[in-house]
C-alpha cells in the first residue's frame, strides 16, 4: 500500500510530511466488505507524518512513533524540574501528555497511521498561535507550548467556548490535528480588522489578536430582532483558520444515525484520541 505525500513542509535541518493512503485493504476480513466500500467511497483514508531529520530534531506525543530509522537519538523529557510541573499543570487543564518525545540526528521518523486529518503551519519568531487543547500533534525542535488563559472577562463568562487553551511558540513548523480536511479549512487574514464568529469554528489563529465577546449586531434593536446572539469577536492583525463546513457534516452524522446507518459514534469537534482502523470497524 503506497501512500501519497499530501502535504509537505520544510524546517531547519528537517522535514515534515502528511502521507495519505488511496485505499482500505480489508481483504482479511470480508465480512467488512459494505463497511470498507462505503467508507471508501465518502473518502475515509488512512494518514501518518513522516518526519527526515538532517540534523535537525523533532517533537512528537507520546505513543504515536510508529517506526524510525537511521542514526537518531531519542529521549522522554519534560523539560527539568520546571518544565515537569508547567507540563503538569498543563494536564491538569488539557489532553496533552506531561511528556515529549524528542528525536535528533539524522533518520526518519514514521507516526501511527489514523485516520484524522493534520495541519501544517509554520511558527515565525515571535509569533504564537493558539489552537485548541489537545491538538497539538509534533513540531520541530525549538518549538514549545503552554497554556493560554482567556484574557478578558466577557470570553471567560458568556462565551461557550474552552477558557484554556494551547498556546504554539518559538521558531519552525508544527502539526495540528484538525476535524476536518486541510482543504476546507479557511483561511482568513485580518490587517487591524474585526472578525465575528457564531459557534466553535475556530481551529487556529496567529498573530496580534484579542478575543472578547459581542452582539452579532451593532444595536440592540437589531439584536432583539435578527435572531442572532452572542458571537465571539477577534480584533488585530494576524490569520485566523476557520472550519465553515464542521456544523453541517455533524449533522449529517446525526441524520445518518437517526436513520441506523452504522457508522459509529458521531466525531465531535472537539480533540479527541486518534482513530485507528479498530475504531472504525467495531
Amino acid at each position: 500500500m503506497n501512500g501519497t505525500v499530501i502535504a509537505r513542509m520544510e524546517g531547519d535541518e528537517s522535514t515534515i510530511e502528511v502521507i495519505e493512503y488511496p485505499s482500505l485493504n480489508l481483504t482479511r476480513r470480508p465480512d467488512l466488505a459494505a463497511i470498507a466500500y462505503y467508507a471508501q467511497q465518502m473518502g475515509v483514508r488512512l494518514r501518518q507524518l513522516r518526519i527526515t531529520l538532517t540534523g535537525g530534531g523533532a517533537s512528537i506525543e507520546p505513543g504515536m512513533l510508529q517506526f524510525s530509522y537511521g542514526s537518531i537519538r531519542t529521549n522522554t523529557t519534560a523539560g527539568g524540574a520546571w518544565g515537569f510541573v508547567k507540563r503538569y499543570v498543563q494536564k491538569r487543564f488539557n489532553n496533552e501528555s506531561i511528556f515529549r518525545t524528542t528525536f535528533q540526528g539524522t533518520g526518519v521518523i514514521y507516526t501511527e497511521p489514523t485516520f484524522d486529518h493534520y495541519l501544517l503551519t509554520r511558527i515565525a519568531p515571535g509569533e504564537e498561535a493558539i489552537v485548541d487543547d489537545g491538538r497539538y500533534v509534533a513540531s520541530e525542535i525549538g518549538i514549545d507550548n503552554d497554556l493560554a488563559f482567556k484574557k478578558s472577562i466577557s470570553s471567560v463568562l458568556l462565551s461557550k467556548d474552552e477558557v484554556v487553551r494551547t498556546r504554539i511558540t518559538g521558531k519552525g513548523w508544527c502539526v495540528v490535528q484538525s476535524p476536518i480536511a486541510a482543504s476546507d479549512v479557511l483561511r482568513i487574514d485580518l490587517h487591524d480588522e474585526e472578525l465575528r464568529v457564531d459557534g466553535d469554528i475556530v481551529l487556529l489563529r496567529k498573530g496580534q489578536l484579542v478575543q472578547q465577546v459581542g452582539n452579532a449586531t451593532a444595536a440592540v434593536a437589531g439584536l432583539v430582532t435578527s435572531g442572532e446572539g452572542l458571537v465571539n469577536v477577534f480584533r488585530g492583525t494576524g490569520q485566523i483558520w476557520l472550519a465553515p463546513a464542521e456544523h453541517g457534516y455533524e449533522q449529517l452524522i446525526d441524520l445518518l444515525q437517526s436513520a441506523g446507518m452504522p457508522y459509529g459514534p458521531r466525531t465531535p469537534s472537539k480533540p479527541r484520541p486518534r482513530r485507528t482502523l479498530e475504531d472504525l470497524i467495531s
